[in-house]
């Protein structure tokens, strides 16, 4: 079963710091439009993407598979 949760901004960092304990194919926090890939999605990572800025995006979502 596959979950596209949208969330708001303020929630980027506590849900990346959590997918740290996750596997990539069970739990990833994603952003439409980061690193210059305006139309796709890309995962966030706890150990590359903590100290970012994200203010600049808008669309954010997490991606759940069970």
């Amino acid at each position: 079963m596959h979950l596209e949760i949208s969330i708001f901004r303020f929630f980027v960092w506590p849900l990346l710091w959590l997918s740290q304990f996750f596997s990539d194919n069970h739990f990833v926090v994603v952003c439409k439009g980061y690193g210059e890939d305006w139309k796709n999605y890309t995962g966030l990572y706890w150990g590359e993407d903590k100290d970012n800025d994200f203010s600049e995006y808008k669309d954010f979502r997490v991606w759940v598979d069970m």
